[in-house]
């Protein structure tokens, strides 16, 4: 069994939060996810009001994507 710093249970848009964290305050740290989601975590960007009306809000910096955590 693989040996991880940090261990995340659970899935979805807060273990992507919570391991982007971690990896931010411990790059060398090593993140673990044990989850019953068959995919591994991503971050759903926020929708507004305008998007429904048809007039999409550009998101005004992209937000730098950390390697996913391997789930085991």
């Amino acid at each position: 069994m693989p040996d991880y710093t940090y261990l995340i249970v659970g899935g979805g848009m807060t273990a992507d939060a919570a391991a982007q964290a971690l990896h931010e305050a411990d790059p060398a740290g090593s993140v673990g996810l044990i989850s019953a989601e068959p995919h591994p975590p991503y971050d759903r960007p926020p929708l507004s009001k305008a998007l429904w009306k048809g007039e999409p809000k550009r998101r005004s910096g992209a937000r730098r994507r950390r390697p996913a955590p391997r789930c085991i």
